[in-house]
């Protein structure tokens, strides 16, 4: 089997008639059984048996010339990956968990055991892959059709073991638009805290999943319900809470528009972050003068605020920048807009900006979240036609990818000066000078007017 060629169905085929010659009973469970329900696209592929699945996935991997598997021996598990296609062997087992850890005590057990110890009832269905028949012991394939998320057991047990389950189902309710059960809700509710002893990894890996969904408030509306906000995302948690009695936006559900609105514009999980970080310097800088609110500054302490959380997040160094740089400037296109500015002014903000230009305006687009439609209307055309404008000086002046003829050690060479911030203003006076088309940008022309203007220069 080439990989490039292999088709799910052809694997799972495969797979099916080895298990027949060798007269094997094996299971599709899990995720890819709710999929299919779902009529979803899953190319991970959960295999059950109550044998030693990890010898059968050897042999599979050896008969069909797939990658060797890569063995998980506490779990009793196995995993082929062919191209993006992951195939996952796992011998029936059941869990037990100290109270501290969610690394459970594993042990092998039946079919039906292993349906009963997983999450949610949706996740909890089983198809015997030689008869078709299903096993469904705790009705998740009812629960898929009432769209309906709850777990096959006790839901305080459930999330007790592993509270990391709490967020999973959050996230599940969200991706599918499913409702939570009461019970299950309470659960989540009661075990909450619990959620401390996960690691920040497997939080990370979660709220990030729920970002990529096409309406993510809904997650974060349920954190807030049970009160997992204030837990694992305190900022966002703090923009609920109302400083002062005067009559202005409240600032958690506007985050949670905007970030919607955003989903709508962009798959960027990264520009989607930003959204729901934009506004998180608000409650650190809410002035009220002359019976008027402020936020003066907010963008420059959320910067900051954003670039701890990308860490907690785990997010690398170069998407932390460009969700900080997002909202230190997310509120400059509203106010260009209906300044009307000179196209000087356009190509320094576009030299500022770069190639992030076109995320930002996503994000202004974003921020309109009025209730009075004709005020959104308006700000958008606004934006649409400065966006207009910033393109149409982009194509001629190419600005986003301009690049000075001289750098930092061509200057400190001319002017016979040291390394340091000198070195810096006299590049960024330069650059402008050429944006402004004051100076034509080629090596000679401005090595000659750093000569002539060495002693102005110089007190910069």
């Amino acid at each position: 089997m080439k990989g490039e060629e292999i088709k799910v169905e052809e694997i799972i085929e495969k797979i099916k008639n080895f298990c027949l010659e060798k007269k094997l009973t094996i299971y599709l469970v899990g995720g890819f059984i709710r999929d299919k329900i779902l009529k979803r696209k899953s190319k991970d592929i959960d295999f059950v048996m109550e044998k030693d699945a990890l010898e059968i996935a050897r042999e599979i991997s050896k008969k069909f010339k797939l990658p060797e598997p890569i063995f998980y021996g506490r779990f009793g598990t196995a995993m082929i990956e062919i191209n993006e296609i992951k195939l996952e062997f796992a011998t029936a087992r059941k869990e037990s968990y100290p109270e501290d850890s969610r690394k459970p005590f594993v042990e092998k057990t039946t079919i039906y055991e292993d349906l009963k110890r997983r999450d949610f009832t949706i996740n909890a269905i089983a198809q015997n892959l030689i008869t078709g028949e299903f096993l469904d012991p705790f009705d998740g394939r009812g629960d898929i059709k009432r769209k309906i998320i709850k777990t096959p057991i006790d839901p305080d047990k459930t999330f007790y073991d592993d509270p990391l389950r709490i967020l999973r189902g959050i996230r599940f309710a969200t991706k599918f638009k499913f409702n939570i059960e009461q019970n299950t809700l309470e659960g989540m509710k009661k075990n909450k805290e619990r959620i401390r002893i996960v690691s920040e990894e497997r939080i990370a890996d979660e709220i990030m999943k729920i970002l990529e969904c096409s309406t993510p408030s809904i997650g974060f509306e349920l954190m807030n319900k049970i009160g997992l906000l204030e837990i694992i995302l305190p900022e966002i948690a703090n923009l609920k809470e109302k400083k002062t009695d005067h009559p202005c936006k409240d600032l958690l559900p506007h985050t949670l528009k905007t970030l919607d609105n955003a989903s709508k514009l962009t798959k960027n999980v990264y520009i989607r972050l930003s959204a729901l970080l934009h506004d998180i310097g608000k409650p650190y800088t809410l002035k009220i003068e002359n019976n008027k609110v402020s936020f003066h500054r907010h963008e420059f302490i959320g910067e900051k605020m954003a670039y701890k959380i990308c860490k907690r997040l785990k997010i690398s160094e170069e998407n932390a920048k460009f969700i900080g740089k997002l909202i230190r400037f997310h509120l400059r296109p509203h106010l260009l807009a209906k300044e009307n500015p000179s196209d000087s002014a356009l190509r320094r903000f576009i030299k500022e900006i770069g190639k992030d230009m076109k995320a930002l305006f996503i994000l202004a687009k974003s921020d309109l979240t009025s209730r009075n439609l004709q005020k959104i209307r308006e700000a958008l055309k606004r934006l649409e036609v400065l966006e207009e404008r910033i393109k149409d000086i982009n194509r001629r002046d190419k600005l986003s990818s301009f690049k000075l003829a001289i750098n930092g050690f061509d200057i400190m060479e001319i002017l016979k000066i040291p390394p340091g911030k000198k070195v810096g203003n006299i590049k960024e006076y330069l650059e402008n000078l050429v944006i402004e088309k004051k100076l034509q940008n080629k090596k000679r022309v401005l090595r000659k007017f750093l000569i002539e203007n060495l002693e102005k220069l110089i007190n910069l």
